[in-house]
């Protein structure tokens, strides 16, 4: 009799133990099938807003197709979420044709409240921008422009180096509102230095706030980088005041400050006698320029864009506190993206193979170099090489990442089209961090 209970206890538990484990592989195909679907979702998403804007023009699959140089069934799949629309040029160009924001196709809302606060507070910096003026600065007492001259250059640069949100959230938004003191009271030297300093501070603010997902509120800190630039009629700082306005959206929204990038480097390379700064300014000209090209298709002008930046480069060399991160290292991690906006990635991944990461510290930048990365190894169809790049973007700098469209669109393609993938805590838990599912 004791064996038999024996027995049957065994088999009772053995038959539960099937039974969960059933339960469990069908919740598995559930989950990750629940995945798949949001990959679908977001490319269904993008495809209406294409098949919305299309027939709100009033042109016809055949027509559209044709102007954008794609062929009918290649934007049929588009529009119906079969086929990811993860470059920069035919977004772009999609956006061109239909008269409409290429921020409109991509569809993504917008918040003034972040979407994670340990990313950084950016409420305070918004209310600096709204409620001030060049003219009209705010009613706060503001260090000497010495002071703020060395918080620059000491924590607030080791802050930008270290793509540390929370502290530039902190910081910036107080170094903004008394930039602003100084250039409506100080006197004509005191005015000047103050407005080089704004330009500065304002075009950080714009990378802060473009990267927190920010849009509108990263355009106007551009825009107070302009008025800063056109008071101190200056070639050098109207070029940096142009680089801020040409990258406070998304690339393939295609600003007229970008479209405008070689223009004001063209104008900047008479002045190339003076300073690195200039250089550096000018360099950052050049790569936008290129990027600008790119996304209309011309590859062999990005090239050559590319290539004066490359040279200019390996003349200043690589600095620590080198403007917007320029020299070797950063013209490779754009040389990156540019071929792999080209369909090249086995040439992306070699440009990404001449940076050196030790030598490279801002991790914002070495962050977007993983990005173009993971984006070189997804066209070459290598999942988990494309999801480790991605992971280490985040690591090193998740706002980047998550609010970066392309990514984005990345993430969720990859856990649609390799369902082994899909399964796999990284991904799921990158694409849940990103707000992909």
């Amino acid at each position: 009799m004791g064996g038999l209970v024996s027995w049957a206890g065994i088999g009772g538990a053995g038959s539960l133990r099937i039974g969960w484990a059933r339960r469990s592989l069908r919740g598995r195909r559930l989950e990750v099938s629940h995945v798949a679907d949001f990959g679908a979702e977001a490319r269904r998403r993008l495809g209406q807003n294409v098949r919305r804007a299309r027939r709100y023009r009033g042109k016809s699959l055949d027509e559209l197709a044709g102007l954008i140089g794609r062929s009918k069934s290649w934007l049929s799949k588009v529009e119906n979420g079969l086929l990811p629309l993860d470059k920069r040029s035919d977004i772009a160009r999609i956006a061109q044709v239909l008269d409409v924001s290429a921020s409109d196709l991509e569809g993504e809302p917008t918040s003034t409240i972040p979407r994670v606060q340990r990313h950084g507070d950016i409420m305070r910096l918004r209310d600096v921008l709204l409620d001030t003026a060049l003219s009209d600065p705010p009613d706060t007492r503001a260090r000497s422009l010495g002071e703020l001259s060395a918080d620059w250059e000491g924590p607030i640069l080791a802050a930008r180096q270290a793509a540390d949100h929370a502290t530039l959230g902190r910081v910036l938004p107080e170094i903004v509102a008394e930039l602003h003191v100084h250039v409506a009271t100080g006197d004509e030297g005191e005015r000047a230095q103050a407005l080089r300093l704004l330009v500065d501070a304002c075009t950080a603010a714009t990378f802060l706030l473009k990267n927190n997902g920010q849009a509108d509120l990263a355009w106007i800190a551009a825009d107070r980088a302009r008025q800063a630039a056109e008071l101190l009629d200056d070639p050098v700082w109207t070029g940096a005041a142009t680089f801020a306005q040409a990258h406070c959206r998304f690339s393939a929204a295609m600003t007229r400050a970008l479209r405008g990038a070689e223009r004001v480097a063209d104008a900047l390379e008479p002045h190339l006698r003076r300073d690195r700064l200039t250089h550096e300014v000018y360099g950052m000209l050049r790569l936008s320029s290129a990027l600008a090209r790119s996304v209309n298709g011309d590859h062999d002008a990005a090239r050559t864009q590319a290539d004066e930046a490359q040279r200019v480069a390996e003349r200043v060399g690589e600095h620590a506190d080198s403007w917007q991160w320029f020299g070797p290292n950063n013209v490779a991690t754009w040389r990156t993206l540019l071929a792999v906006e080209a369909g090249e990635p086995r040439e992306a991944l070699h440009h990404a193979g001449r940076v050196r990461e030790t030598g490279f510290v801002s991790k914002g930048r070495r962050s977007a170099l993983h990005i173009e990365k993971a984006r070189a190894h997804a066209l070459l169809g290598q999942v988990r090489e494309s999801v480790d790049e991605l992971r280490m973007a985040e690591r090193l700098s998740a706002p980047r990442l998550h609010n970066n469209p392309l990514a984005r669109e990345l993430v969720a393609t990859q856990l649609e089209r390799d369902r082994r993938a899909a399964g796999g805590r990284e991904l799921r838990g990158l694409a849940y961090r990103m707000g992909v599912i």
